[in-house]
């Protein structure tokens, strides 16, 4: 049987978004170089479809997040090649929601000597906040509980349509 679902954000409305998005960054960065950093898995369309809409030299890296979960707190890990060290940093993901992954590769990244920092994500989830944090810049907020397309996986799946969608 073939899921139903339901378009939340199409193809058209994520390339707007996208397209100010841009207008916004290069605003803020004007001249100075510019390292873009992905998190793995969720940003990589996203990120991909950014750079390019830039439109301006970058330098791009990625990094992967991975959480333990030990009793009663969850250890987040990092692991990248790159040195911030007086690097403009955009740091892009795929769905902000608790924060406290954000928050912390955050405050790593900044203590690696960073000369700016900013955020972008996907997709920004205000209401499943847990610490105080809100990234620079945001596509698109949401209450839904399981977006996926368009770089967003649900069980690993459904990464390779061109929209945001839930099931219904």
């Amino acid at each position: 049987m073939q899921d139903k679902i339901r378009i939340i954000h199409s193809q058209e409305e994520i390339e707007k978004r996208i397209n100010a998005l841009t207008e916004e960054i290069r605003s803020l960065v004007q001249d100075d170089e510019l390292t873009v950093v992905g998190i793995l898995d969720d940003a990589f369309v996203f990120f991909a479809d950014l750079i390019r809409a830039l439109n301006m030299p970058v330098q791009c890296c990625f990094l992967k997040v991975t959480k333990h979960v030990e009793e009663d707190h969850t250890n987040i890990l990092y692991i990248s090649e790159f040195e911030p060290l007086e690097k403009n940093i955009l740091l892009v993901g795929g769905v902000m929601a608790t924060g406290v992954t954000l928050n912390y590769l955050v405050r790593h990244l900044e203590a690696g000597g960073v000369k700016s920092f900013r955020t972008c994500m996907l997709v920004d989830k205000p209401g499943d906040r847990r610490v105080d944090i809100q990234p620079d810049f945001t596509a698109f907020h949401s209450d839904e509980s399981f977006l996926f397309g368009y770089g967003l996986g649900l069980q690993n799946q459904y990464r390779h349509l061109p929209y945001l969608a839930i099931k219904e």
